[in-house]
């Protein structure tokens, strides 16, 4: 039988009009709403070999079992269709055309072409009009043999906390463009929400239907919310197969779940237990790639395996198509994050970490593998704007620390103690004393051994834990300081006898009097973006978020800065002592922390139902 893999896709709503370049390039087609189809004018051309529409010919190839592939368009209009393969060449766009035709329709027309066998990685069409031409539907098909097709229920779990409107939207989205629809995929897709928001705003009644459930949950975070979901996939009637975990706010398109669905029905038995990894784009700024899968680096940060970037280019659209997801200490983030409901069975459920590394953690518990494909993928509300250090600094590093306990690994806590311990430092010499302390902070919770994340103390830790945030403000309060906004991430030239004296005196909060003190404020940037030069001896710094367009003044405080680094000191004595203790404590208790067990307790799944 012959299946339809790929949808070609427009730019349909309003949302997608200033980023029609992810949809096609060239000529700028006008969406006929009563004909139901896009418009092209004479003499233009269009090209869809974009992100969203190129056919990812390779991988379909190596994980599925399909054969013989086609393109089938309905269209009417005078046109030259221009059929062509690409693959990279060092940093560059190879592109081989493999056939062109030209077609006359006078009327909606259904045309199809094989495609001619090949080894390139994307394939993609390119339509030449000779009138104006209207594109009504399109796809990418291939035939397959029903009696190969795999069991899939696909259950997508989204956990929310206090983003009403996304989930909303999600939610119209789904049960108009998929489980409506009576096919295999609108036959076996079903939907989880998971509500952490005690207040309540969405209920039961506005989602509950055919294949969609509502769980009123406790407010444990992402790990506890995702966790629920699990449970609920695999408690459902039938047995979810697979669970699609799905953050809150984002934007996503019906035709990613497809694409997800049907690379499950065909997957081939090497793949079956491979995570499918959906690809974050920024919500700003929509044609730009953040990731899709993550790895932790030589600096002991978590890093994009394919870098950040605009996905507009064919050459860079196939970078990360092609880009090895293989390397080692590699992680698949909880936006969009299909998981095998085997894999879930076998090694159990999130550690309980509320938020941050629970999604690093799972794939390191299970040694996870990777697909990842354009075209699947999420918009997802900036870091940015979102930057805290109760999340950045407490929260990842404690996490950390209790991750590498329960999966003890070579090399990987030296860099996490490296890249915190740099933090910390960076963060106490621009008199940044609260965020330091929280990094203090974290380890000494992680000292607290499995029993400390065993309590349900979430929301108290939270509102703790937040009141040392950076206080930001408007930056027009700060306007009488005249700060370049524009050269906050521009790095000074260092000059050594500044950088000697920097060492030497901790940034003047040793061995420096104050009278020597430069008048500040210096800027600096609110996040990781280290300058020593510009704050060298002041005795003031203005960190701003230039994005936020926030501010916040930090002055030179010698007795919080000896408060903080006797806690540092006595804290990280403390932890060479009794780590070794601790991380068996917890080693010990894992496999409890991640049973369903553990779970029904610490959800209280007889009261939350």
């Amino acid at each position: 039988m012959e299946l339809k893999l790929q949808s070609i896709l427009f730019p349909d709503k309003e949302e997608y009009t200033d980023y029609a370049d992810l949809f096609y390039k060239g000529g700028l087609g006008i969406q006929d709403k009563a004909e139901q189809c896009f418009v092209f004018s004479k003499y233009s051309t269009c090209d869809f070999g974009a992100y969203l529409n190129a056919f990812s010919m390779k991988k379909w190839k190596k994980h599925t079992k399909i054969g013989q592939t086609s393109l089938k368009l309905v269209i009417k209009g005078d046109f030259e269709l221009v059929l062509s393969g690409y693959h990279r060449i060092e940093e560059s766009a190879k592109r081989d055309v493999l056939l062109k035709k030209e077609y006359h329709c006078d009327e909606k027309t259904e045309i199809s072409v094989n495609i001619p066998n090949n080894k390139e990685t994307l394939v993609a069409f390119e339509l030449r009009m000779y009138s104006d031409c209207y594109v009504y539907d399109g796809g990418y098909y291939a035939e397959v043999n029903e009696e190969e097709f795999n069991e899939v229920r696909l259950s997508i779990a989204t956990t929310t906390f206090k983003k009403e409107d996304f989930i909303r939207k999600n939610v119209k989205m789904i049960k108009d463009e998929i489980l409506s629809k009576d096919d295999i995929i609108g036959r076996n897709v079903y939907l989880h929400i998971v509500d952490n928001d005690e207040g309540r705003v969405l209920s039961a009644e506005e989602f509950e239907g055919e294949h969609v459930y509502y769980h009123r949950n406790k407010n444990v975070g992402g790990s506890g919310g995702f966790t629920r979901g699990m449970i609920e996939s695999l408690q459902q009637k039938p047995k979810a197969t697979h669970v699609l975990l799905m953050d809150d706010d984002v934007v996503v398109l019906s035709e990613s779940i497809k694409r997800t669905y049907l690379m499950l029905l065909l997957v081939k038995p090497k793949y079956k237990e491979y995570i499918i990894s959906g690809a974050m784009l920024c919500y700003e700024e929509m044609d730009v790639f953040h990731e899709d899968v993550g790895f932790l680096g030589a600096d002991g940060g978590q890093n994009s395996s394919k870098g950040h970037g605009k996905i507009v280019d064919m050459a860079d659209m196939l970078q990360k198509e092609e880009a090895k997801t293989k390397k080692a200490d590699s992680y698949a983030g909880w936006w969009y994050c299909c998981i095998p409901a085997t894999m879930i069975e076998k090694n159990g459920f999130s550690l309980p970490l509320f938020i941050r590394v629970d999604d690093t953690e799972f794939s390191f518990r299970n040694q996870a593998k990777f697909i990842t494909m354009n075209g699947i993928c999420v918009w997802h509300m900036g870091f940015t704007l979102k930057f805290n250090y109760f999340m950045e600094y407490y929260q990842v590093f404690r996490n950390f620390l209790i991750e590498e306990a329960c999966n003890p690994s070579r090399g990987r806590r030296e860099r996490i103690w490296s890249r915190f311990n740099g933090l910390f430092l960076s963060e106490i010499l621009r008199f940044n004393y609260n965020a330091a302390e929280m990094i203090v902070d974290a380890i000494r919770d992680y000292l607290k051994g499995p029993a400390f994340i065993e309590e349900e103390k979430c929301q108290e830790r939270l509102k703790t834990m937040s009141a040392k945030n950076a206080d930001m403000k408007d930056f027009e309060e700060f306007d009488e300081y005249g700060v370049d906004i524009d050269s906050i991430y521009q790095e000074d030239y260092r000059s050594l006898k500044d950088t000697i004296l920097y060492r030497l005196t901790f940034n003047g909060q040793i061995f420096w009097p104050k009278k020597w003190l430069r008048k500040g404020p210096a800027a600096v940037a609110h996040d990781w973006f280290y300058n020593p030069q510009r704050q060298c001896l002041v005795d003031s710094v203005i960190a701003i978020n230039p994005n936020a367009y926030t501010a916040e003044i930090r002055k030179l405080d010698k007795k919080k800065f000896r408060k903080v680094m006797k806690y540092y000191f006595t804290t990280v004595k403390r932890y060479r002592k009794m780590h070794k203790v601790i991380d068996k404590a917890y080693y010990d208790r894992r496999r409890y922390l991640t049973s369903y067990k553990f779970w029904k307790e610490y959800l209280e799944l007889d009261k939350y139902q």
